[in-house]
């Protein structure tokens, strides 16, 4: 909506100054600050992508809501139990394996504790995302969750992993594990590093130190800038609370790309560029939505032609 564009536009600018400067100083930022022990940081990064997925698991919810509430031919709300199903999913999935994994607390308890812990929060959510969408005011409010899957699939599932396979950035923490060695050393987000397969079987490196450019953790987190740029949509009610939502959203993003760095997972660029993948795709897919009368809350459309 026309009222996101500038908060869209003032976060999407702090993402590329943050690439600008990544450009420059990344090494020297994380030389002086990161540290792959510090605990406060992978908390952040591990507590991080649970907020931000259950912005999904809330969309789940939604779904319900329209299955239930909602008036809609039977095949409509089969397909609306499937996504529904598929959202609580990949919201319990993805942030589960951040707890314990390699980007985690690494072998203090098994991987699948994981779940565990996430499973609660995030049926939670869904929960309240039935609450929350159950008197929705906009019949097409299927379609812009359809929207938001489709960037996040995108995001998530297309641009991050694909730049993170090209280029196989080095984090931070091998180098500070392999400080001195000649073969592993420092590379800018824009250059790839050709022989990471040769250094992971040289020196027994596991595969996921390459992944330092983008960040996905930052991505993640940026889930609730999506929502948020999007939930009027649902209900007028939800107007007066989107920017301090917006605004709550992009300080959990901050900590997380801080939480990152510290951790010696990022490099600032690398948190920099996570952010405006995310950023770009819901800056194009708002101006592409306000165009569309029909993904409009009817009273809208009734105002405006008075």
């Amino acid at each position: 909506m026309k009222q996101m564009r500038l908060p869209l536009i003032v976060a999407l600018s702090v993402a590329i100054i943050g690439i600008i400067l990544g450009s420059f100083f990344d090494l020297q930022i994380s030389s002086a600050i990161a540290s792959a022990d510090n605990n406060f940081a992978l908390t952040v990064s591990a507590i991080g992508p649970t907020i931000g997925f259950a912005a999904v698991a809330a969309m789940g919810g939604g779904f319900v809501a329209l299955i239930v509430k909602g008036n809609y031919h039977i095949a409509l709300k089969i397909l609306f139990g499937i996504l529904a199903a598929c959202c609580l999913g990949v919201a319990i999935f993805y942030p589960a394996s951040e707890y314990f994994g390699v980007n985690g607390f690494y072998g203090v308890a098994p991987e699948w504790v994981g779940y565990a812990i996430v499973i609660v929060p995030e049926c939670a959510a869904m929960v309240g995302g039935f609450f929350l969408f159950k008197n929705n005011q906009n019949k097409n409010l299927w379609i812009v969750f359809c929207i938001i899957i489709v960037l996040l699939l995108i995001a998530l599932l297309g641009v991050i992993p694909r730049l993170k396979d090209s280029i196989h950035r080095p984090r931070f923490r091998l180098l500070a594990a392999f400080d001195g060695n000649p073969d592993i050393y420092f590379h800018n987000w824009w250059q790839p590093c050709k022989n990471y397969k040769e250094l992971i079987e040289t020196y027994s490196i596991h595969k996921d130190n390459f992944k330092s450019y983008p960040s996905g953790h930052t991505a993640e987190a940026a889930i609730l800038l999506v929502a948020f740029t999007f939930l009027p949509l649902a209900h007028k009610k939800f107007e007066k609370y989107q920017l301090p939502l917006f605004l709550g959203g992009c300080g959990l993003v901050l900590l997380v790309a801080l939480a990152r760095i510290l951790a010696a997972a990022h490099f600032l660029s690398d948190v920099s560029w996570g952010a405006t993948v995310v950023l770009v795709l819901t800056v194009i897919a708002n101006e592409i939505v306000m165009r569309i009368k029909a993904l409009q809350i009817k009273e809208d459309l009734e105002e405006k032609q008075e």
